[in-house]
């Protein structure tokens, strides 16, 4: 008999496999243990609050936050300083001090009181657009995809905007067409889904310069082209075509649209009127019109 790491004796002969187990068993334990511990400790209760916050106050979702270093717990009147950093899911993160203050003289009482620093605004021109809300089929009757249909959702986005603003980004769903639309220093995060209901955000501002195209380059009957000639030249199922999205940053300088598929490597590339629509594959690219 001999005591493993858990505590448990074991025997080392003829339950070799129980030992196995039983080793397995210890090491998945100790690690709950350890998450537990870190959740309750000091850095853990402020990266839980932390993530709460952004939650909650700023409708931020969080993948992760990480604050060092690690402080098990904090004294009375005392206070412990941090760095974290946060982790978003759409890619973006940014890194700030943060503070755990025990202001309780009662040794028999834990009560923190945490800070840290608000996340930076967003900027909408250039941070991922976000995914659609209604879900419908390439093939429906109804799809953005066709000319038609797409047409209503142009006509009113630009009642709306007027032609002196610009789309400086885009994504065309088949139920839903996701924008942001914008001009001298102010733009507006905005959805369209099929059946016509408008949602525009609150106006945001940004400096410098952004590329962009006018209402008149978002052409419904070359999005219907180019679906056709990839369904037709491409050999891809119509279901399978995914979305639309504006890109200001071809070769040249050009505006344009990447075309990606539910699934696969595959995707296409055409300019922003539909013109060189290109198939592009690990194997190379290949043009379809």
């Amino acid at each position: 008999m001999r005591r493993n790491s858990c505590g448990w004796l074991v025997r080392a002969s003829a339950l070799g496999l129980v030992l196995v187990t039983w080793l397995a068993g210890c090491s998945s334990l100790q690690k709950s243990i350890d998450r537990i511990n870190h959740a309750a400790s000091a850095t853990g209760s402020l990266e839980t609050s932390i993530q709460e916050t952004l939650s909650s106050k700023f409708h931020r979702s969080v993948r992760s936050v990480s604050c060092s270093p690690y402080v098990d717990q904090v004294l009375q009147e005392d206070m412990a300083r941090f760095t974290c950093v946060v982790r978003f899911t759409d890619g973006t993160s940014y890194t700030t001090p943060g503070t755990v203050t025990d202001p309780s003289n009662d040794p028999d009482t834990i009560w923190y009181n945490y800070s840290f620093n608000d996340p930076p605004g967003i900027d909408i021109t250039t941070a991922p657009l976000p995914g659609p809300t209604v879900a419908l089929a390439a093939g429906s009757s109804a799809s953005l995809f066709n000319a038609q249909n797409l047409t209503a959702v142009v006509k009113r986005l630009t009642a709306r905007f007027g032609t002196q603003d610009l789309i400086l980004q885009a994504a065309v769903y088949p139920g839903e067409v996701e924008a942001v639309i914008g001009a001298n220093g102010k733009a507006w995060l905005v959805s369209v889904t099929y059946s016509g209901d408008l949602k525009v955000g609150a106006p945001t501002s940004f400096s410098g310069s952004r590329n962009g195209i006018a209402f008149s380059q978002l052409i419904p009957s070359a999005i219907q082209h180019m679906t056709q000639l990839i369904v037709a030249k491409g050999a891809v199922p119509l279901s399978r075509i995914d979305r639309f999205v504006l890109v200001n940053s071809l070769p040249g300088g050009n505006a344009g649209w990447n075309i990606t598929l539910t699934s696969g490597s595959t995707r296409f590339q055409s300019l922003v009127l539909g013109d060189h629509l290109v198939m592009i594959t690990p194997s190379g690219t290949r043009a379809l019109n």
